[in-house]
């Protein structure tokens, strides 16, 4: 009679520990459900509250973008273009808005030009109260708020200082 108590005793001890080992996978794959539930969740109140303040991914812009028609002081007299034209000028300024639809009026088709702001700190520079027509190379550049240089062939061929004489030039490029 005792081998048959054992043997009982067994079993069941093996049907407890299934039953125990069952139960645990049973609570870990509800604990997996909760967590992904709630994750999802997260994400959709969290999009429509996003889309909700007008943020979606329509309206957000890359600040990482690269423009190839900004250009820094160090960088004036090394294009890879023959002719081109520099007008820099700080987009912060009061004049900044006559001096951008110069700058959008001219037709890039025709002649390369390049924007350099004067507002950044890289540019603090070549910032000067009066500036050098015959600088050949960026450590000896000197530029007055707004300048438009006409750079042809590595060196400064046109340096113009003030908005009249610059629209002037600009016209006449836009106008052949």
């Amino acid at each position: 009679m005792k081998s048959k108590k054992i043997k009982n005793v067994k079993q069941n001890d093996i049907i407890k520990d299934v039953n125990e080992d069952t139960d645990q996978i049973r609570k870990f794959i509800y604990i997996l459900c909760g967590v992904a539930l709630v994750a999802l969740m997260l994400y959709f109140v969290s999009s429509k509250y996003l889309i909700k303040d007008g943020v979606s991914k329509d309206n957000i812009s890359n600040p990482e973008t690269i423009s190839y028609n900004n250009v820094n002081v160090g960088n004036v007299f090394n294009r890879p273009y023959d002719e081109y034209y520099v007008f820099a000028f700080d987009p912060d300024s009061l004049d900044a808005s006559i001096y951008s639809s110069l700058m959008n009026s001219f037709d890039t088709k025709k002649v390369k030009m390049y924007f350099l702001n004067m507002g950044l700190e890289v540019n603090q520079k070549a910032k000067s109260e009066s500036g050098n027509k015959t600088a050949k190379n960026s450590n000896e550049l000197k530029l007055k708020e707004p300048t438009l240089i006409k750079i042809k062939k590595g060196s400064i061929d046109k340096y113009l200082e003030s908005r009249e004489e610059i629209e002037k030039e600009l016209s006449s490029i836009t106008a052949k």
